[in-house]
């Protein structure tokens, strides 16, 4: 997986950051430190709408020798707001405080300090790490193409595609943990739009999802609407066909830790689509057990997606017909992402995915099942 431009990425984003701290609860916000190496210059104030609505110039001063500056500026909510001079220096901060003190060198920009404001601060460690992950993928990028160009030894090649595989998965997980662990609706909308540059937009959709319920924002709920769209419409303009990859799966598991089909990868799948409410998955699932008692040795596993709507059933349905392997759902149904990726008109529904991620056959019932796995386990 290549990374994606940042720049494409933040249009995709259409909506600002409305509504983070309570509808129209009007604030007076103070901005004030020192831009050192930047005397004369022009200093911007500027709140930063994400994708296509341009930034908003809120108000401007010349610096003096010394640099030091002021700002005060009234807010309906938290959101997202940068200092930036004439000479391609910006820093990004939060308003989640009334008074925020930033000092900035604008010979060295990114290394600037905030006080008063714990989001910004933990904004600026987040891009800190980021960017030092990112640029560690680049570098492999680089040498990766550079070998490539070269007709270099195959293994060398190999192990760089591997590295290069690694260090996304790790930025993806680094990413995913900022995300879950963030209280902040501005800072988690701000690296939701970095994580489509390397996420499946599955993947980001069930992030997405999980921190609008948990904040309840009304721009992450309708960040999360736009991606649904995306992903249905995507799903409908693809058939599901044998020898294509398996459209990417990101749901949580019943301890709401976000599952992807893609971390499955090297092993056969039987991607099982059911719900404890359906009758002929539960006369199935015996088949399905037996198939992963017989096959999990040999590069083989199962992995349950539930179309139920209710956690309490689903959880029960797994213990009770001995399902031991890992259980994904978004307990929606079936208004669950799943049904239009994989164009489910019934359940229960399944398809088997190579160690390539390919799909390699689908709607395996009964005797089909344990035929198909004993010509390729054999």
């Amino acid at each position: 997986m290549r990374l994606k431009s940042t720049l494409g990425i933040l249009t995709i984003a259409i909506i600002t950051l409305a509504g983070c701290k309570g509808k129209n609860s009007e604030a007076r916000y103070n901005l004030a430190g020192t831009i050192q190496h930047a005397a004369n210059q022009k200093l911007l104030l500027q709140e930063i709408p994400f994708g296509s609505k341009p930034i908003v110039t809120l108000d401007s001063v010349t610096l003096n020798e010394e640099g030091k500056y002021s700002f005060d500026f009234i807010a309906k909510q938290e959101g997202l707001y940068r200092l930036a001079t004439e000479k391609d220096m910006e820093v990004i901060f939060i308003n989640d405080e009334n008074n925020i003190h930033i000092n900035a060198d604008a010979n060295n920009y990114r290394s600037y300090t905030v006080k008063g404001s714990k989001n910004s601060e933990a904004l600026i460690e987040f891009l800190k790490e980021y960017r030092q992950r990112d640029s560690s993928i680049f570098a492999t990028l680089y040498t990766l193409d550079l070998l490539q160009k070269q007709k270099a030894k195959d293994s060398s090649i190999f192990f760089l595609q591997k590295q290069r595989i690694q260090k996304i998965n790790d930025l993806n997980k680094f990413v995913e943990t900022t995300v879950t662990s963030a209280t902040s609706p501005a800072m988690i909308y701000y690296v939701l739009g970095l994580s489509l540059r390397s996420m499946e937009t599955a993947q980001v959709l069930a992030l997405a999802k999980a921190a609008a319920e948990k904040t309840k924002a009304e721009p992450l709920v309708q960040f999360s609407t736009m991606l649904n769209s995306q992903v249905q419409a995507n799903a409908k303009a693809t058939p599901l066909s044998l020898g294509q990859p398996a459209p990417e799966i990101a749901l949580n598991d019943p301890s709401d830790k976000n599952i992807t089909l893609s971390s499955l990868k090297g092993k056969y799948v039987l991607v099982d689509f059911w719900a404890s409410w359906c009758g002929p998955c539960r006369a199935e699932n015996p088949n399905v057990v037996a198939a992963f008692e017989k096959y999990k040795k040999k590069n083989f596993t199962v992995l349950g997606v539930s179309l139920d709507d209710n956690k309490a059933n689903w959880l029960e349905a797994i213990k009770a017909d001995k399902l031991n392997w890992q259980h994904i759902s978004d307990l929606k149904k079936w208004e669950s992402t799943v049904v239009s990726t994989y164009q489910i008109e019934g359940i229960p529904f399944n398809v088997l995915v190579d160690p390539n991620g390919i799909i390699i056959a689908k709607e395996l019932r009964g005797q089909a099942l344990q035929d198909t796995l004993a010509s390729i386990l054999h």
